[in-house]
């Protein structure tokens, strides 16, 4: 059991779901195959997001109250989503 609110998988499948949630069906294969190729390129990207999450759960005296929020959708929208649409995502209007 972890201490955390979502394990690490359950972490993974829903920032995939949330990053890929904006795009229509033609858009979101080429997002996916890009989402594949930089994981590919860097299995831990997803584990390395996990972890600051983690860390900023667990530091309260740092990012206050609100660090207990860290694992719902609204903050996993505005940090590792995020991300991944700075890095992946867009290109193409």
């Amino acid at each position: 059991m972890s201490k955390y609110p979502m394990d690490y998988e359950e972490y993974e499948k829903r920032v995939i779901e949330l990053f890929l949630d904006p795009y229509p069906k033609g858009k979101r294969e080429v997002v996916t195959d890009r989402l594949e190729c930089a994981l590919k390129k860097d299995p831990n990207l997803i584990r390395g997001l996990y972890a600051e999450s983690c860390f900023r759960y667990d530091h309260p005296e740092i990012y206050g109250k609100n660090c207990k929020k860290v694992f719902g959708d609204y903050l996993l929208e505005s940090i590792p989503v995020n991300f991944l649409h700075m890095t992946l995502g867009g290109g193409f209007d």
